[in-house]
């Protein structure tokens, strides 16, 4: 069994974008978000970005970027940041985008055991992953600390992708040094292509859902 303890969960747009426009008046009369009357931190719009943060949610804004952010996010599944995302973009129809990812990061408490198998795959079995993921193929990165005979996996990276949206999903899996039965996992789902086909960010925020479920899938299939 795992066991998730989200930090946070954003999406990030890459494109063309005027960091003046995200201000905390555009965001509830024009965008009708709800959200506090007024937010905890308001960095005021200079040329180059903008920023708010409210108790959970922030957003940031550069001249190449938009992100949203929510902190400690229990059920990503019912987040509000896919439909904010949704309805900024539906307010500026034509603001140029190019691509667009969502990523979680999360730790994760494992059996130590399981955690000991797949220290074993990564040496010496790597097409396990194939397996147990249903994949044709997986691109694998690995760091390692050599000392002597010995070596001692630091992270890996897993890398798949999603023919059906024309997308990929980006697994990092990091060892926290001390526990052996919890690591530090940022997942990233990026979908590109959008200069092309802007339908193709549906994938995220309009499914978002399914997004949540390719990013459990993975986790439960690996270290479930």
């Amino acid at each position: 069994m795992v066991t998730y303890k989200n930090e946070y969960i954003n999406i990030v747009v890459l494109g063309s974008f005027n960091p003046a426009i995200l201000a905390h008046e555009f965001l509830v009369k024009q965008c009708s978000f709800a959200l506090p009357k007024e937010p905890k931190t308001n960095t005021p719009p200079v040329p180059v970005f903008s920023s708010l943060e409210y108790d959970k949610i922030s957003f940031f804004a550069d001249l190449g970027r938009l992100q949203i952010t929510e902190k400690g996010c229990e059920d990503p599944k019912s987040s509000l940041i896919p439909r904010y995302l949704d309805t900024y973009l539906k307010k500026l129809p034509y603001t140029p985008v190019t691509m667009c990812g969502a990523n979680f990061r999360n730790e994760l408490t494992i059996k130590k055991s399981k955690l000991e198998n797949i220290g074993e795959w990564l040496k010496n079995s790597r097409s396990m992953f194939c397996e147990i993921l249903q994949c044709p193929a997986v691109d694998l990165e690995m760091t390692l600390t050599v000392e002597s005979d010995k070596e001692k996996i630091n992270s890996w990276i897993l890398r798949t992708k999603v023919k059906e949206y024309n997308a990929s999903t980006m697994m990092k899996v990091s060892v926290i040094i001390g526990c052996d039965d919890k690591v530090k996992v940022d997942f990233n789902y990026e979908v590109g292509n959008l200069d092309r086909d802007k339908n193709l960010i549906k994938s995220i925020t309009d499914d978002y859902a399914k997004v949540v479920d390719l990013f459990r899938y993975q986790i439960e299939r690996i270290f479930g």
